[in-house]
């Protein structure tokens, strides 16, 4: 093997590295480029430029992991708004509710008043009627 194909394969290899987190030479959390595989491969600054096919594959590569998280971001956006429309739908049950149980209440106290007066009434006409009928024995 010619030391272009090694050099080709270090980087190859080290691509393979950073992708699966088995780092060597850099933190395994730093992402792919062109400086980080020449760092993983522990080759000079600017030596993965010679090979086109290898700077092909870091773009495609990036490019796709791009796609990867749009395609997240988009997907949690959604769900946010899905959420978001069911707080929605449950806060206007939740005010019908509300003005249900008032109007309900509402109707509660009036009857409520409309029995107390009753008795009230009541009440004094049977004290209006003992009264009477006191009366009308003690005059016997």
């Amino acid at each position: 093997m010619s030391k272009s194909e090694n050099t080709r394969l270090e980087l190859l290899s080290a691509i393979d590295r950073i992708l699966s987190g088995d780092t060597v030479r850099i933190d395994a959390k730093r992402g792919l480029s062109a400086i980080a595989v020449e760092e993983e491969a522990n080759l000079g600054n600017g030596s993965a430029y010679y090979y086109s096919d290898v700077i092909e594959k870091i773009k495609l590569l990036k490019s796709k992991a791009i796609t990867k998280k749009q395609a997240q971001q988009n997907s949690d956006v959604t769900k946010l708004r899905e959420k978001l429309a069911n707080e929605k739908r449950l806060k206007e049950k939740y005010r019908a509710e509300i003005a249900s149980l008032k109007e309900q209440m509402a109707q509660m106290a009036s009857t409520h008043n409309a029995l107390a007066l009753s008795n009230h009434q009541h009440l004094k006409k049977i004290n209006d009627l003992e009264s009477e009928l006191f009366l009308l024995k003690g005059s016997n």
